[in-house]
């Protein structure tokens, strides 16, 4: 990577030294090193004596000519150019190349600033040489960070980079890039670079680059970039920018839910209760109960009903149809609730499954006079159990409160798992990842 460049004229013509082709270069003072876009031979050029050529680039890589160079653009404001392309790699394990990517060389003619544009599955970045050096906290260790006062930036990778190709214009000899050793702290949107041997320690900023902004900056179609594939290692989290307005709605709709259900004062009164005895019915036939008929009672506006059953099976199970009878329109209400309740000690511990208690919300019930009929079906045998009846009019909805509650949650919730998505596909490229060994 390069350092900031002395002033310099617009452009100039170099010979290839290899091809005898001419070159157009545009930092005069400051570039020394050059690769031939014709020959593809890599040569070092002073000014004055005779250049030195250092080899030939073999293969040229696809997507070249997306920006080649001499490519004018304007980034960040600033009106630029592109000087030259490096094709890069990562030197793995087995000593083979993998994760190829591109770096731009953009020379920026009126502060003769540099930065390079990568460029790897469709994701970009602007790398600049950082205005101060870091330290790095348990640099050994897989869970190597640095701290700053406003964000924690943790260990990315660690490898050693290896130049495929270049062509264009240079102040620095690209090739010794391939004797550092480089490591990336992220903080998405941005990453931190160490380069480093046992002669420099040098850090550059990287900051993530929406495709948008890298075609418009350059005159180029959005859809002429590379398709990107994955997450970034910096690409920001999609969520993270509406998540501060998604936070604070869901919040307001949580406290209006709760102030409604806990904190409106409700008119809910009983309007019954009364313990029903079932009895056996005359025409004998094994666990039919006679109809129980309660007393009467009032409902004085229409609204719901709450009514809740307390039996005392023991044993054994009840069926239980109910109707809800209006004795001056003769409407009808019904619903069935099968209860029952079984227990005993088995190897010295007691143990019980099922309930004794059910209950029924009947909404929209209209004002009137009304009584309940049971319709009692049990095991023959054992004995016939009470039942404990409470009618309450107006009572607390709980199932249309956590409908509600479920309803306000279930797109945060989504949202939150994308963003979890978004981090986990992040890390799945690095070694230093939360779940890695």
């Amino acid at each position: 990577m390069s350092e900031p460049a002395q002033p310099a004229a617009p452009s100039a013509q170099l010979t290839c030294p290899d091809c005898q082709q001419s070159i157009t270069y545009y930092d005069v003072e400051g570039s020394e090193y050059y690769a031939c876009p014709h020959c593809h031979s890599y040569f070092r050029y002073r000014g004055e004596g005779p250049p030195k050529i250092f080899g030939k680039y073999q293969k040229v890589p696809a997507g070249l000519g997306l920006l080649p160079v001499g490519t004018p653009g304007t980034l960040a404001g600033r009106a630029c150019r592109v000087v030259g392309v490096v094709e890069r790699a990562e030197l793995g394990r087995n000593g083979r190349t993998q994760y190829h990517w591109l770096e731009y060389q953009i020379y920026q003619p009126t502060t003769n600033d540099y930065a390079q544009l990568a460029q790897f599955n469709g994701h970009w970045t602007v790398i600049r040489p950082a205005k101060c050096t870091y330290d790095v906290q348990a640099p050994n260790t897989r869970r190597a960070f640095v701290q700053q006062p406003d964000a924690t930036y943790r260990l990315y990778n660690r490898y050693q980079g290896r130049v495929l190709f270049a062509e264009g214009e240079f102040d620095w000899d690209i090739e010794g890039d391939d004797h550092l050793r480089l490591v990336e702290f992220i903080c998405p949107p941005v990453m931190l670079v160490q380069e480093r041997n046992k002669d420099q320690n040098k850090w550059y900023r990287a900051e993530h680059i929406e495709p948008a902004a890298v075609a418009a900056a350059f005159g180029l179609s959005r859809t002429s970039l590379p398709h990107r594939q994955g997450v970034g290692a910096v690409q920001p989290d999609p969520i993270d920018t509406r998540w501060s307005g998604l936070r604070n709605v869901t919040l307001l709709a949580l406290i209006l839910l709760f102030a409604v259900q806990f904190g409106v004062k409700r008119s809910s009164k009983v309007l019954f209760t009364d313990t029903l005895h079932v009895v056996a019915d005359a025409s004998g036939t094994p666990g039919t109960g006679k109809v129980i008929v309660s007393p009467s009672f009032t409902v004085g506006q229409q609204g719901p009903l709450e009514i809740d059953l307390t039996t005392t099976v023991s044993n054994q199970w009840l069926e239980l149809p109910v109707s809800l009878i209006n004795e001056q329109t003769g409407q009808g209400f019904e619903f069935t609730k099968n209860i029952e309740f079984y227990h005993g000690v088995e190897d010295g511990e007691s143990w019980s499954e099922g309930g004794r208690d059910a209950d029924a919300v009947l909404s929209r019930v209209p004002a009137g006079r009304y009584h309940l009929n049971f319709y009692p079906f049990s095991e023959a045998g054992p004995a016939a159990p009470d039942i404990a009846v409470t009618v309450t009019a107006d009572p607390p909805l709980w199932s249309n409160f956590l409908l509600a509650l479920v309803t306000i949650l279930v797109f945060p919730a989504f949202q939150l798992w994308r963003s979890s998505d978004h981090e986990a596909r992040r890390w799945s490229e690095s070694d230093y990842g939360p779940t890695s060994g």
